[in-house]
């Protein structure tokens, strides 16, 4: 038997038996000494829906998920990951939400949809969804998670799938009146909870640096950006002050940690030598060019005005003492003084 039917069939048997929290605990530590597995394929084992169950998520497996994150078999990316593969969130949109569910390969030269190569989803995941946003929320808040660098990258892209796909599903209702009005409510909980996870791992410190030191992708952060700019708008009838910290962060935070582009660093320390060279050439050695000929009336005014100033005595020259003399062999017009 493999380690993943392994871990298969202790969790069949934890939920058919109803196994407490403890036991689960001394359990699957000697599990994962004997088989181990990587995070995500622990998550995906523990979220996805069962061959009885595809309705919603077990309430006992929110409890098993914080065992596996206490016990570090599970990050907190590896977790929400799972979980945005099997949200019901996802069937909503009614069309690729650009992350997945759209038309793709199965590598034979065969199109088939993403869904039916992932495998099933939840027919109802928003209240499981809330409840583990909320308490991955105090993993995050207290510096628990995420626990590395690569970890804080992974937290932020999915993140950012998350928000995507929500913005998808509100896109879609828009379009199509009536969708998914039966769970509204759960939904919009969902979205506070969402709200409240994305406003921790903005605000947590190992993500911050990430940022600032340009860990995390540029092409990523232009994701969080854009993906902030329509998630804030969703969060301001029930959450306002939390999109208001959201919108601090992508307005002013963002901008003031942003890593500064190679490219335009070099650009400007270009630009930045060039007017040195060019101020230490001395004011002295500058030099000025004549000023051309003026043909028009305008110009002529500006022209003759600068010639006579400086003298107090002698009268401006204004508009109307200018008048035409006809014109010259080069069919330009000439303009003659006539004092008042």
């Amino acid at each position: 038997m493999s380690a993943q039917q392994t871990w298969q069939t202790f969790f069949a048997h934890s939920l058919a038996t109803r196994l407490e929290t403890e036991d689960f605990e001394s359990y699957v530590q000697i599990l994962s000494t004997k088989h181990p597995l990587p995070a995500s394929r622990i998550s995906d084992l523990f979220l996805r829906p069962t061959e009885y169950n595809s309705v919603s998520l077990d309430p006992r497996v929110v409890r098993y998920i914080q065992v596996l994150l206490g016990l570090e078999l599970v990050t907190v990316p590896s977790v929400l990951k799972a979980l945005w593969k099997v949200s019901s969130f996802r069937d909503q949109a009614g069309h690729d939400d650009g992350l997945g569910k759209g038309i793709v390969g199965d590598g034979n030269g065969d199109i088939a949809p993403a869904k039916a190569k992932e495998g099933k989803r939840w027919d109802n995941s928003y209240t499981a969804e809330e409840t583990l946003f909320l308490r991955l929320t105090k993993y995050i808040s207290s510096g628990t998670a995420p626990h590395n660098t690569q970890e804080a990258v992974e937290l932020v892209m999915v993140c950012v799938q998350w928000m995507r796909t929500v913005i998808s599903v509100q896109h879609a209702a828009q379009e199509m009146l009536g969708l998914a009005q039966t769970n509204a409510a759960e939904m919009a909980s969902q979205n506070m909870a969402l709200g409240t996870l994305v406003i921790a791992v903005v605000e947590n410190g190992r993500v911050l640096h990430a940022l600032g030191k340009g860990s995390v992708p540029k092409s990523v952060r232009k994701e969080l950006k854009d993906a902030l700019a329509n998630f804030v708008p969703l969060l301001m009838q029930s959450s306002p002050q939390g999109a208001a910290r959201l919108e601090l962060f992508r307005t002013q935070t963002m901008l003031a940690i942003e890593p500064v582009d190679k490219k335009e660093r070099a650009a400007d320390k270009e630009i930045e030598e060039m007017l040195e060279e060019g101020m230490a050439l001395g004011v002295e050695s500058m030099v000025v060019a004549d000023m051309p000929t003026m043909n028009s009336r305008a110009g002529l005014y500006v022209y003759l005005n600068s010639l006579v100033s400086g003298h107090q005595n002698t009268p401006s020259i204004s508009f109307d003492s200018i008048k035409a003399c006809g014109k010259t062999t080069d069919r330009r017009p000439c303009y003659f003084l006539v004092s008042k």
